[in-house]
């Protein structure tokens, strides 16, 4: 099965409106207006792996923050099990719920019935620019990968500095 992103580096990135976890409606574009927007998707809350990378970004929120960026949590969940999971990780941004995998789907990430998580987001990051340009895409290529934290923080900073 191919893992990849049908949206490529350069494409401006599909708008989307998606509750957060107190089910509050947000777009991509209002989030764009505070800066450039580091998009975690993961497949499961209270998955391991998924744990591990949620803390991992919650750990390192201050040097995200500090070089310009905000990051969002996305998965096919409901804004009930993302509010449970994000309080007991005391995550530090906002887990958005994509319950019919519809934004998923228009960023090419969401799993089918032949996955290991069928009709999930696959774990991906998508750095998207203030102007809406997606600036990086990492996309799994199995299950228990996790991104490169440095490289996505690197290039969120050269997003910052309209180096790419």
């Amino acid at each position: 099965m191919d893992r990849s992103s049908t949206l490529k580096v350069g494409s401006q990135a599909p708008d989307f409106e998606l509750p957060r976890e107190n089910e509050t409606l947000v777009t991509l574009r209002e989030m764009l207006g505070a800066g450039p927007v580091v998009l975690l998707y993961i497949p499961s809350a209270w998955g391991f792996v998924c744990s591990i990378e949620m803390t991992t970004f919650r750990d390192r929120y201050g040097e995200f923050v500090s070089a310009g960026g905000q990051l969002v949590a996305i998965n096919t969940q409901s804004p009930k099990t993302n509010a449970v999971w994000s309080e007991h990780l005391h995550l530090p941004f906002h887990m958005l719920g994509d319950f019919d995998g519809k934004v998923s789907e228009r960023y090419g990430i969401l799993l089918g019935e032949e996955s290991y998580y069928p009709n999930a987001s696959n774990r991906s990051i998508f750095i998207i620019s203030k102007e809406g340009v997606i600036t990086h895409i990492w996309v799994a290529e199995e299950p228990a990968m996790e991104p490169n934290y440095d490289e996505v923080l690197r290039k969120l900073r050269e997003t910052v500095e309209g180096r790419l």
